[in-house]
C-alpha cells in the first residue's frame, strides 16, 4: 500500500539550535547586536541588569519588521534569507550574522523573550509585539503545535526599529571576563564610522552604548572605548586667537599639552579626536575592549582620519591619504621643515628622541582612527561641484597643516 511520509520537527530543536549551537551568553548577545547591524541600524542601546531577574534589553533604529516578515523569517526556522539577500538594504552592509540563529539566542539568555518591532509599510507604520515562552517548547511536542501570542497595529507616524525584551534566567553569571569579550567582539562593529557603497545611501557608521550598572557605573559608548583604548588619544581645537590647542593622553606619557607657535587665523570652529592605534598588545591601553585580532580585521577598513562637516561626513576623507602620511612613511621621511616641531623634538633628547628622525616612528594612515569636526561657524570651506571633498582653499591647507601638527606633535 502507497503512502507519503512527511517530516515533522520537535521541540528539542529549539534547544539545540539556541544552546548548543550557540555556545555561551556572551556569544549570544553578540549575535543579536550582529542582527540589529544587518538590519541598518546606526545605534544600538545594550542593558545589562543582574540584579532585575538577569533581563536583558537590546533596542535598536535599524529597519525594523512588518508583521509578514515576522512570520515569515524570524518565525520560520533555518530560512535562507540572510544567504540569498547578503547586503543590508540602506546601506549595503555585509551582513554579519551567522547562520540564522540570532533568534535563537535568546534562549541562551532567558527563557522569556518579548520582541517589538516597528517597521514602515507602504502608507503606515506597523508595530508588531510577539511574547515568547520558551519552556513552553517541550521536548516531544510539535514547534508547529505551539502558539506564541503577539498583536500588530498601524499607525501613520513612526519610528522603525527593535527591541528584544530577555529574562528569566537565574543561572547566568555574568562576570567582568564575558564583559570584556562582549565589548571586544562588538568594537568591531563599532569601528564603522560610515562609509559610501555604490548603490546605497551612505552609512553613516554604527554606534553602540552598553548600560550595565554591576560593572560600569555610567553608559558606556563602546566607539569612545574603542578611540581610546590604543596607545594614545590625540585632540586639538583652534581658539578664538586662532591658535591650535593640543593635548595628549597617551600610555607612559600621561596626559600632555601644548599650544602651537604656528598660528591659523582662516581656522574657527574646528576641533579634533584622533586615536593612536599601533597593532601591537604592549601599546595598547584597554585590552578588554582591543585585542590584536580585532585590530588587524578592522583597521584596514575602517582606520583613517575623517572630516565631518556641520555633523556630516565629507567623503574620500578618511578612505584616503589626504594627510600624506602613508606618503611620508613611502618617502621614509625621517622629520619636518618645521622649526616648532623641531625645537620640541630637540627637548626631548634625554628621553632618547632623536629629531632627525622621529617621523620614522608614524605609522600608517590607518593607524590614526577619528575624525576633524568642522563646526556651522567655519568659513572658507566649499564643496566640489560633485560633492566629492572640498575646493582648495586657504582654509582647507591651513586645516591639514593643524591637523598634521598634532600628529607629528604626538609622534
Amino acid at each position: 500500500m502507497k503512502t507519503k511520509l512527511k517530516f515533522t520537527v520537535d521541540s528539542a530543536l529549539l534547544g539545540e539550535l539556541g544552546e548548543r549551537l550557540v555556545e555561551s551568553e556572551h556569544i549570544a548577545l553578540v549575535e543579536l547586536v550582529k542582527n540589529a547591524y544587518d538590519a541598518d541600524a546606526t545605534k544600538v542601546i545594550i542593558q545589562i541588569n543582574n540584579k532585575k531577574d538577569n533581563e536583558i534589553q537590546i533596542i535598536d533604529n535599524g529597519t525594523g519588521m512588518t508583521i509578514d516578515t515576522v512570520k515569515r523569517y524570524w518565525m520560520r526556522i533555518a530560512t535562507t534569507n540572510k544567504a540569498i539577500n547578503n547586503t543590508s538594504i540602506i546601506y549595503g552592509r555585509p551582513k554579519t550574522g551567522e547562520k540564522g540563529i540570532g533568534r535563537f539566542s535568546c534562549r541562551r539568555l532567558g527563557n522569556k523573550l518579548q520582541l517589538i518591532t516597528t517597521a514602515k509599510n507602504k502608507n503606515n507604520y506597523e508595530r508588531t509585539n510577539v511574547y515568547f515562552d520558551w519552556d513552553s517548547f517541550t521536548p516531544g511536542s510539535e514547534v508547529t503545535s505551539i502558539t506564541c501570542p503577539g498583536n500588530y497595529e498601524l499607525y501613520k507616524n513612526g519610528e522603525p526599529g527593535t527591541t528584544l525584551l530577555i529574562s528569566g534566567n537565574n543561572t547566568i553569571n555574568w562576570d567582568y571576563r564575558k564583559f570584556n569579550y562582549i565589548q571586544r567582539h562588538l568594537a568591531v562593529l563599532v569601528a564603522n564610522r560610515g562609509i559610501k557603497r555604490k548603490g546605497y545611501k551612505p552609512d553613516p557608521g554604527f554606534e553602540i552604548v552598553l548600560v550595565a550598572p554591576d560593572f560600569e557605573s555610567k553608559p558606556i559608548d563602546l566607539r569612545d572605548k574603542f578611540i581610546n583604548g590604543g596607545w594614545g588619544t590625540l585632540t586639538g581645537k583652534v581658539n578664538s586667537k586662532g591658535e591650535a590647542e593640543y593635548f595628549l593622553e597617551a600610555l607612559g606619557i600621561g596626559r600632555k599639552g601644548i599650544i602651537a607657535k604656528n598660528k591659523y587665523p582662516t581656522l574657527k570652529d574646528i576641533s579634533m579626536t584622533i586615536g593612536i592605534i599601533p597593532v601591537k598588545k604592549e601599546h595598547l591601553r584597554d585590552q578588554s575592549i582591543l585585542s590584536i585580532g580585532s585590530l588587524k580585521k578592522v583597521l584596514p577598513d575602517w582606520g583613517g582620519v575623517q572630516i565631518r562637516h556641520k555633523g556630516f561626513r565629507v567623503y574620500p576623507y578618511g578612505d584616503d591619504d589626504w594627510l600624506d602620511i602613508d606618503r611620508d612613511r613611502g618617502l621614509s621621511l625621517a622629520s619636518v621643515n618645521d622649526e616648532d616641531i623641531l625645537s620640541r623634538a630637540k627637548s626631548l633628547k634625554a628621553f632618547d628622541v632623536d629629531p632627525r628622525r622621529f617621523l620614522i616612528s608614524l605609522l600608517s594612515m590607518r593607524g590614526y582612527v577619528g575624525q576633524v569636526e568642522i563646526g556651522p561657524k567655519a568659513i572658507g570651506f566649499e564643496m566640489k561641484a560633485n560633492r566629492e571633498g572640498f575646493i582648495d582653499s586657504e582654509a582647507f591647507n591651513e586645516l591639514k597643516q593643524f591637523v598634521r601638527y598634532g600628529i607629528n606633535w604626538s609622534t
